[in-house]
């Protein structure tokens, strides 16, 4: 899976976090700084807080505060691809009257 290279945290982003034993869950609370050196504060499930990089590999957006997932986010702008042969032929079948 390709990491976008610049994700920008935001306050009440809820985003997971790699350990060895298996991933670890929480909510942005702070964020500290900005580009490639800021870091943010996570509250995690269990109720501990840590400051992690946003550089770090093992630290994933899971959803926007907003609700919108991260891979929505990236495809918002992003137009269908269309296979013209398929809608060629679902013309034809409207045409001859075959829902």
């Amino acid at each position: 899976m390709n990491k976008p290279v610049n994700t920008r945290y935001q306050k009440g982003d809820e985003i997971a976090y790699a350990v060895p034993a298996g991933m670890t869950y929480g909510t942005v609370i702070r964020v500290l700084g900005d580009g490639e050196t800021a870091a943010v504060e996570v509250e995690f499930e269990d109720g501990r807080k840590e400051i992690k990089r946003v550089r770090d590999r093992a630290l994933s957006l899971l959803r926007r505060a907003s609700g919108v997932s991260e891979n929505e986010e990236h495809r918002a702008g992003a137009s269908r691809l269309k296979d013209f042969d398929v809608e060629a032929v679902r013309r034809s079948d409207q045409r001859r009257g075959r829902h």
